[in-house]
């Protein structure tokens, strides 16, 4: 679950300050929130092409990443028990660090890959394997919407 939790880690948006010229709102990212699985994306490592971007189904969408703005993440992961049950398979709280300029997230002492950040969406490196069996590793993207 740990390895989850570091992989699924990243995201969140705020968009809340103005321009000093004309006072229309300018978007700043904020990870602070609550965030959900949304889809995973599988890019090739041989030529960066998406070889699959798949909607999460089920009980994993209701698991929860929630930075706070005390730079801890609480993160409740659901799955389905032996009785086809949607339960949680616990809560973990850990440290993170984003530092919105260099754009870097930290979480348990793990760096993760940003890939793209919105006002609404995370996409983050969860990890890198090979899933088209050419023998290079593919690009893992884990999905996340801020609520």
């Amino acid at each position: 679950m740990k390895k989850l939790l570091i992989l699924v880690f990243a995201s969140g948006f705020v968009f809340n300050s103005c321009s000093k010229d004309d006072d229309e709102p300018v978007n700043e990212f904020s990870l602070v929130g609550i965030w959900h699985p949304s889809r995973e994306i599988v890019v090739s490592g041989n030529n960066g092409v998406t070889l699959s971007n798949t909607a999460y189904s089920g009980c994993f969408l209701t698991s929860t990443f929630d930075f706070k703005s005390n730079n801890t993440l609480v993160s409740n992961i659901f799955e389905l028990n032996t009785s086809d049950n949607c339960v949680s398979a616990g809560i973990e709280t850990v440290p993170y660090t984003y530092d919105h300029n260099a754009k870097k997230l930290v979480i348990e002492g793990e760096n993760v890959e940003i890939v793209s950040r919105t006002v609404n969406e995370l996409q983050i490196v969860s990890e890198y394997d090979d899933r088209n069996g050419d023998g290079i590793d593919d690009k893992i993207i884990f999905v996340l919407v801020k609520t």
